[in-house]
């Protein structure tokens, strides 16, 4: 697996750079992520703080605080894309489209999903082999 992996938002003025191994890469159906990213689950790679660093456009950045939540939402003032949200842990969660997206729709080895997590709480049964976890 590559050791770094680049990926931009759509008008490309930001531009960040995921190093090393993610943390969780997998499904998640928490209402959490429904409830900030209006999605019926999150296909992710999560990182560490350090992990994720933004090589351009910092300044175009719009950090979201959920009102009630220990999570926000980063994104592109300009054109609106989600770089990446945080969570409780204050992990940088990479959207696995946005990574698709930057690599001409396919996800680089060893990125790939790895199980459904708090599939308990979903509001969308999935059909596929992986594993699913409450």
């Amino acid at each position: 697996m590559a050791s770094t992996f680049q990926i931009e938002c759509d008008c490309s003025r930001v531009k960040a750079t995921l190093s090393g191994v993610p943390k969780v890469r997998g499904y998640c159906h928490c209402e959490d992520c429904r409830d900030l990213l209006k999605i019926p689950y999150h296909s992710v790679t999560a990182w560490e703080p350090d992990q994720l660093s933004i090589e351009q456009g910092e300044d175009e950045l719009i950090w979201f605080q959920h009102p009630t939540k220990r999570m926000k939402r980063v994104f592109c003032s300009q054109c609106g894309e989600t770089m990446f949200n945080t969570n409780a842990m204050d992990w940088r969660v990479v959207s696995q489209l946005l990574i698709r997206k930057c690599y001409d729709g396919d996800l680089p080895g060893g990125l790939e999903s790895k199980m459904h997590f708090f599939y308990g709480r979903r509001i969308v049964d999935v059909d596929d082999p992986l594993p699913k976890r409450d």
